[in-house]
């Protein structure tokens, strides 16, 4: 019997993220910070930390030295 594994909800962020961005001509890290405020509003703990995940990765994997990622 196999399974469906659904998608993490860091997997559904970031693909939301990716596509707004591509319709909107934004940098996936630039809509992740939206959509983590967004989250933020709302009261949405889980929301808010993935998104801020997801864009502390994206910076990093642009190589980025920001301090507002590294000096935590």
């Amino acid at each position: 019997m196999t399974m469906k594994h659904q998608p993490t909800p860091e997997r559904v962020i970031h693909e939301r993220a990716r596509e707004l961005a591509r319709r909107r001509n934004w940098t996936v890290g630039f809509t992740l910070s939206i959509m983590g405020s967004r989250f933020r509003d709302a009261g949405d703990i889980k929301g808010t930390e993935a998104a801020f995940i997801l864009m502390q990765r994206e910076e990093e994997h642009k190589g980025k030295n920001d301090p507002v990622f590294t000096e935590w």
